[in-house]
């Protein structure tokens, strides 16, 4: 027996939906709706992904491969989560590449040795100043 869901779940264009409209039709009402066209101009949504929806690993690889990120080990557990390890992004793309060029057996009982998938968490990076080029790299402003 699992949860069923119903229903139609309306897509409007946002930018032709004033604020004020969307509390009367949507928030007042509890009515989820999904909005369309919002991000269209943001130069995250043309750098950071292939036309093929695919992520534009040489776009990061290019601006963010000194940086230092957090990922997890989705092959070792500590305590009550995954093993977290620090690299640089060109370490994780390198990593990322490799695993996902090759096939596993049960790649999950392995330990943190090239056959765990490692897994970057939405990108959260150590070093505050990439917060700032993230930033500026996604809507395009200058800092």
């Amino acid at each position: 027996m699992g949860l069923k869901i119903g229903g139609h779940i309306e897509k409007v264009n946002g930018k032709e939906l004033s604020y004020s409209q969307f509390v009367e039709r949507y928030l007042v009402k509890n009515q989820p709706v999904v909005l369309t066209g919002l991000m269209d101009g943001w130069r995250a949504c043309k750098d950071w992904v292939l036309d093929d929806g695919q992520p534009n690993l040489s776009f990061f690889s290019t601006h963010f491969s000194n940086s230092t990120v957090q990922v997890a080990d989705c092959g070792t557990r500590e305590f009550t989560d995954q093993k977290r390890v620090e690299m640089s992004v060109s370490e994780f793309i390198d990593y990322w590449l490799e695993f996902s060029s090759k096939e596993f057996d049960n790649a999950s009982t392995h330990e943190f040795d090239a056959k765990s998938p490692l897994y970057l968490k939405d990108w959260h990076f150590v070093k505050p100043t990439c917060y700032l080029i993230l930033l500026q790299l996604s809507v395009g402003v200058n800092i």
